[in-house]
């Protein structure tokens, strides 16, 4: 039974400290009552993974956006001390002008839709002891996501220092390379974290929840563009104290927004809503605890 039940977890993804966690208690509890039905290895080793790969995504996806607010963090820091704006053609290139600031205004956004969305769907589905593999594959994409556009947006500062290293206070430009290295070092746990749990095989089946899930009757992708684009309109025109400014910034988030959801509106789960309500933990044998010791 136990050396079974090891080959089998092995098979499905669970880590080896996970695994002879888990060969522990189950011997524990036979040492205990010998005669205890806990089922067979291979359907016992798919509850244990399938229990432990919901938990990872939601964990990943928690661990990811606690990131992420110390990448926003460093942003924010960095644009609020900066004495002045330099021209773009003023820096080393043109082109790093160009691809820091791509990566600060596409990346920031990108992360915090990711991020957040991955945040709110684990947060969501926290009671459910197992999920869909849609389910899991889906918070694992967007974190996969966030991640990489936190990352991107923490290189976007960097380069950015770096391209007008002379343009600008010295101080300025070292604070930003060390807050940006500082918001790199989460990211990079967050990402092992969500490559190491991976591994784990689900056999639940299921869908995974559409937009609708997360956002209710506010999931309208086409009124949470126009509003962006109406508040960068007049945050714009408000800020630089011209309308032409605000229209050209309108109009780059337009063509942003756009892009972002023809590109990631189905790795993310926004572009379709699964007919029916989705029942992430419905077909989990959960409800057998064979883990759980004898009083």
């Amino acid at each position: 039974m136990i050396d079974e039940l090891g080959r089998e977890l092995t098979a499905r993804g669970v880590d080896r400290r996970r695994r002879e966690r888990i060969l522990d208690e189950i011997a524990d509890h036979l040492a205990c009552d010998p005669d205890a039905d806990l089922g067979e290895p291979r359907a016992l080793a798919a509850q244990f993974a399938d229990e432990l790969a919901a938990s990872a995504a939601r964990r990943a996806a928690w661990t990811a956006f606690a990131a992420l607010t110390l990448v926003a963090a460093a942003l924010l820091a960095t644009q609020a001390a900066l004495p002045a704006v330099p021209d773009i053609a003023s820096g080393r290139s043109v082109v790093l002008a160009a691809v820091a600031g791509l990566c600060v205004f596409a990346g920031a956004q990108v992360a915090f839709v990711a991020g957040s969305l991955a945040a709110l769907r684990a947060l969501r589905l926290r009671r459910e002891p197992a999920l869909a593999a849609a389910e899991v594959a889906l918070l694992r994409r967007r974190t996969a996501v966030a991640l990489g556009a936190g990352a991107a947006t923490a290189a976007g500062i960097a380069i950015y220092a770096l391209n007008f290293w002379d343009q600008v206070p010295r101080w300025w430009s070292l604070l930003s390379v060390v807050l940006a290295a500082a918001a790199v070092a989460p990211l990079a746990a967050a990402a092992l974290a969500h490559a190491r749990a991976g591994a784990l095989a689900v056999s639940v089946e299921g869908q995974a929840g559409g937009f609708a899930a997360d956002l209710g009757p506010l999931a309208r992708p086409r009124a949470i563009g126009v509003a962006a684009v109406a508040a960068m309109l007049v945050g714009a025109s408000l800020a630089e104290r011209s309308l032409v400014e605000g229209v050209e910034r309108a109009a780059v988030e337009a063509i942003a927004f756009t892009a972002g959801y023809l590109a990631l509106g189905r790795p993310l789960g926004l572009s379709s809503d699964p007919t029916g309500s989705p029942r992430p933990g419905a077909a989990s044998p959960s409800a057998r605890s064979p883990r759980r010791r004898p009083g």
